[in-house]
């Protein structure tokens, strides 16, 4: 009874935080402003040789307020699966969720940046079920999220995002470079890239790291962008082996 009224101050605490975002979010983009409302909708995900894997589908929606300054919320429903030893035994967990956040983007001509702030909201399930799981249930907590990019004069591109997570204090961080290989001189409607991919993620009971190469294409006319990535995984519960996923961004 103490754990549940815990988690359920826990969820009062993050719904107030979130809903104050969201707050600030819809009074700045109702204001009025010569800016069109941006919509996009970005889905993705990944699997290794093990089957644990993540996936995604998220909608943002982004009004300016000034030639620099947006603010943006997100809804990104998520599914997770993963594995890890409890002494001699593999417990298989999966884990739907929730994550909303709301925040600013700053923009200048090549270069972007974002923060964000909201909550995730899990429900794990364990198979076979372990007692003593950190995390175990339906969890929430709160989320703070951060996001860069910059395309330099070679038509190259980096960006890194950033999270952290108060479920398991698990943090997060994506690295990417590409290089823009075809339309050069955008007279064509698709671009065509090529680069390496990182991720990292960690927290005190697992750790993890991918790199790979990637491959995308976007087409301009419909605002399409369609990446494939892969290559070596190595995490703290089985070490090395390969992974694969996917990557779907569409603007309006």
């Amino acid at each position: 009874m103490r754990d549940q009224a815990w988690v359920h101050r826990q969820d009062i605490k993050i719904g107030r935080w979130f809903f104050l975002w969201l707050f600030l979010f819809l009074t700045l983009a109702s204001a009025r402003s010569s800016y069109a409302l941006d919509f996009s909708t970005f889905a993705g995900g990944e699997i290794d040789g093990r089957n644990q894997g993540f996936s995604y589908l998220g909608f943002e929606l982004a009004q300016k307020i000034t030639n620099h300054v947006a603010v943006a919320g997100r809804v990104t429903p998520s599914y997770l699966v993963y594995k890890y030893y409890s002494g001699d035994t593999i417990i298989r967990a999966t884990s739907p969720g929730i994550t909303p956040v709301a925040g600013l983007k700053f923009s200048w001509e090549k270069t972007s940046f974002g923060i964000f702030g909201g909550g995730e909201f899990r429900n794990t399930t364990l198979s076979p079920d372990d007692q003593n799981a950190s995390v175990r249930g339906a969890s929430s907590a709160g989320v703070v999220q951060g996001e860069f990019d910059h395309w330099f004069p070679t038509k190259t591109n980096f960006s890194v995002w950033g999270s952290y997570s108060g479920t398991s204090d698990f943090s997060y961080e994506k690295a990417r470079i590409k290089q823009q290989i075809t339309n050069l001189d955008y007279k064509g409607p698709v671009n065509l890239m090529v680069g390496i991919d990182q991720t990292y993620g960690r927290n005190a009971d697992f750790h993890g790291i991918t790199v790979g190469p990637m491959v995308e294409m976007y087409y301009i006319p419909w605002k399409v962008s369609v990446a494939l990535r892969g290559g070596y995984k190595h995490d703290s519960t089985f070490g090395g082996g390969g992974y694969g996923g996917i990557e779907l961004y569409k603007g309006f």
